[in-house]
């Protein structure tokens, strides 16, 4: 079978796979490690305490901004589950 043949996820398919990992992240007090590419500007890596989604949005504690921040699902391009975990800082309603 030919590379051109191969069937890759839509959009819709990869973001509901990235939202239900950082679910079953969240609900582990899991860290999160994401691959932002934002609309605007240049694309940047950051690791998350997740605590919610709420339309399109992931709801997160940023260790770069030492602060909470929004970061939208379709902006997310990967997302992986570290080994570190976090002591929630708000309820974590995922």
């Amino acid at each position: 079978m030919s590379p051109d043949m191969l069937a890759t996820p839509s959009e819709g398919a990869l973001v509901h796979d990235i939202e239900q990992t950082i679910r079953d992240a969240g609900r582990q007090r899991r860290r999160v490690l994401v691959q932002v590419r934002p609309r605007v500007g240049d694309g940047y890596e950051r690791e998350l305490e997740p605590y919610c989604i709420e339309s399109g949005e992931l709801y997160a504690f940023s260790y770069v901004r030492n602060e909470f921040r929004t970061v939208h699902l379709d902006e997310i391009q990967s997302v992986e589950i570290t080994p570190r975990t976090f002591e929630p800082r708000r309820p974590v309603d995922l």
